[in-house]
């Protein structure tokens, strides 16, 4: 008996020691598992206490209160390529050679500088020449019949310079219609690049609200297990529910955003059936922003809108003068020969004419054109005034958006990287709760999507800026002047 009892005592011992074993295995497997379920935002482990550990007996106690997660996939900062039907990356500058070659409205504008051309072409030519055949028939007693055959030629001579003057004013329209083809190259060119940055801004937008949308799926799933353990309450845990399903629908409308930009864009280039694609481009800002006087002095200087008033007044001067001379009568000369057989008699007359400007000398023409003259010059001054207006509203808008830039970029940014930072080491040294990272990292990813939309703001600004205000890529172009200026005859003049 005693033989047996100590057997009996030597195997409940062992089996102690089996079990003891068993039990550091399984922690052993626990604690690694738990390691490993990382991702770039999440550290090592997850724990619910932030007490610190004093005792064996303590540190027990916690170890029971460990959540175990799931690893989350890896997010990326920028979409993937398989977001997209066609992979081709595009930058920039393929799209300004596709809207140069493809938008529509280039071939409106460069078609009214050849319309304009064959006008002052057709406005110098001069009179053609009329030739014609006379004949005559006389029926002379005793049944003699007499005809004279012969013919004649007749010019107008133009006087006063007036063909001149008409090709000069036409050239003018010319040179406008020239400043408004390059004026509409600037509006195409700044749309563009305006929508380009948009798009790409939505691009990066849909890397950083996936993180976001990964950070709620974490967060709920971390309330769940609180709320399993009894360390958080039901609301806690429909507080987290629903910032998720924001976090979706967040989702969704920068992905729309997405598609949008992108069919705006590949609109303004002429090539709607264009694929979506990656973009490749930096949208932070590589220059300096400019101050109120070098912006305000390069519009007033290089602006083809001004350009163009200033062209117009030019044009309204010829045309003022081309209607004084408009009363200066043409001569008008004619030459016919005739001749009869019956007598071998040829005679020849010569015929010289003008019109005398009696009744008609063209006053109301010349007021007219003396009223476009002073509207030009009222317009010019209008549109430079218009132009400071708008540059002013555009310009707060520039400030505005740059000082958040440098803002976020300088302070913002860092501090909330630096606080995630910090809880996550906390977390890692168990003086922090896993929560309070995942609150760091949302505030973090939630600054970059704000800091991409601050840039996205600087840099359309900024193209506005720098480009002279011009847009309306896909308007019709103005033509070289407008409506109520004089074309008093189907000739041009």
């Amino acid at each position: 008996m005693h033989e047996h009892g100590c057997l009996e005592n030597h195997m409940i011992g062992d089996r102690l020691i089996i079990l003891a074993c068993c039990m550091a295995v399984v922690c052993g497997c626990a604690t690694v598992k738990s390691d490993r379920r990382t991702n770039q935002f999440r550290p090592a482990a997850v724990e619910t206490s932030i007490t610190d550990v004093e005792t064996g007996a303590e540190d027990t106690a916690i170890n029971a209160e460990l959540v175990s997660y799931e690893e989350p996939n890896e997010l990326p900062a920028v979409i993937s390529g398989e977001t997209f039907e066609s992979e081709v990356p595009y930058s920039l500058s393929d799209f300004e050679a596709m809207a140069m070659s493809g938008n529509p409205t280039l071939q409106q504008a460069q078609s009214q500088v050849t319309a304009a051309q064959g006008a002052a072409y057709q406005a110098g030519l001069y009179p053609n020449p009329v030739v014609g055949y006379s004949g005559e028939y006389d029926s002379i007693a005793a049944g003699r019949d007499e005809t004279w055959n012969g013919g004649f030629i007749a010019q107008e001579f133009v006087t006063g310079g007036k063909l001149r003057l008409s090709r000069e004013k036409w050239c003018q329209r010319a040179k406008i219609a020239r400043t408004n083809f390059h004026a509409q190259q600037h509006r195409i060119l700044n749309d563009v690049r305006s929508q380009f940055y948009q798009a790409l801004a939505a691009q990066r937008l849909v890397g950083i609200q996936r993180e976001i949308l990964a950070n709620g799926e974490d967060r709920v799933q971390t309330y769940q297990e609180m709320l399993n353990l009894g360390q958080t309450n039901q609301a806690g845990l429909l507080t987290a529910e629903v910032d998720l399903q924001r976090d979706r629908l967040n989702l969704n409308a920068v992905e729309n955003e997405f598609e949008h930009a992108w069919r705006l864009l590949v609109d303004l280039t002429g090539s709607p059936e264009l694929m979506p694609g990656i973009l490749n481009g930096v949208i932070e800002p590589d220059q300096q922003p400019l101050d109120w006087e070098t912006a305000l002095s390069q519009l007033m200087a290089s602006s083809p809108e001004i350009q163009a008033a200033n062209q117009r007044i030019q044009h309204d001067r010829i045309t003022v003068e081309r209607e004084r001379v408009e009363p200066i009568p043409n001569l008008l000369f004619d030459v016919a020969t005739i001749h009869t057989p019956v007598t071998d008699t040829t005679q020849t007359t010569f015929n010289v004419g003008l019109p005398i400007p009696l009744f008609d000398r063209n006053k109301g023409t010349i007021q007219q054109a003396q009223a476009d003259l002073s509207q030009s010059h009222a317009e010019a001054q209008r549109l430079q005034l218009e132009l400071r207006t708008r540059l002013a509203t555009q310009f707060r808008d520039y400030q505005t958006s740059w000082k958040r830039v440098v803002d976020y970029d300088a302070a913002m940014l860092p501090k909330a990287k630096k606080a995630y930072e910090m809880l996550d080491d906390n977390y890692r040294a168990r003086r922090a709760a896993w929560p309070d990272v995942l609150m760091a990292q949302r505030m973090y990813l939630t600054l970059q999507a704000e800091q991409t939309r601050n840039l996205v703001m600087y840099r359309q600004n900024d193209v506005a800026v720098r480009g002279m205000l011009l847009t309306g890529g896909l308007m019709t172009p103005p033509p070289p002047v407008g409506a109520g200026h004089i074309d008093a005859v189907a000739k041009p003049r």
